[in-house]
């Protein structure tokens, strides 16, 4: 099994490819340019990576990130910003006006397949401007919020589409080894 790692030039980037190999997965950067066709044919699930870019402006930038989650066929995580780039491409709504940095406190409304033996309440590592004030229709369910933000984290496990906020590749985020452990587990039943 090949974990695809979208890589927008984030800052933790190459944190998610150690993390995804320390838990036994092996994991390649992917660019986002390369044609879906050969993504599907690399991967077997993918991690949307964070990055500088402010959605909807610098959607250009991003490439095929969203041909990626809209179509590719395993399943898909988006963290920081991949989990804004899903909400904007399945229709949900992002604004500017709440902002963390650092730890924030996350509370867990719905144990699902990524927060699976994590508690109903732990401090996460944040940082964005931007975030996903409504989450998309079409089966995403909110699995977890902060007391600024309303969509720390959603998911639906109908089509594999995962989405954080916050960064679970960065140890200041409690559980966050848990939580993409879970993942990489599901990619590998599929």
């Amino acid at each position: 099994m090949v974990v695809g790692i979208l890589n927008f030039g984030g800052q933790y980037n190459h944190l998610i490819l150690r993390r995804v190999t320390e838990l036994g997965f092996r994991g390649e950067f992917l660019s986002p340019d390369e044609p879906l066709d050969r993504v599907k044919q690399l991967f077997d699930c993918l991690i949307i990576s964070g990055g500088p870019w402010n959605i909807p402006e610098d959607l250009p930038r991003t490439g095929n990130a969203i041909k990626y989650i809209l179509e590719f066929p395993g399943p898909v995580l988006g963290i920081c910003l991949g989990h804004q780039l899903m909400a904007y491409a399945y229709g949900g709504g992002l604004v500017r006006d709440r902002p963390e940095f650092g730890g924030v406190k996350v509370y867990v409304v719905r144990e699902d397949t990524i927060f699976k033996g994590v508690p109903r309440e732990f401090t996460a590592w944040e940082s964005h401007n931007l975030s996903v004030a409504n989450q998309p229709r079409g089966g995403f369910e909110v699995i977890a919020y902060s007391d600024a933000v309303p969509v720390e984290a959603m998911a639906n496990e109908r089509i594999n589409r995962f989405g954080v906020q916050f960064h679970p590749e960065v140890r200041h985020t409690e559980h966050g080894l848990t939580i993409m452990k879970n993942f990489l587990d599901l990619c590998q039943r599929k």
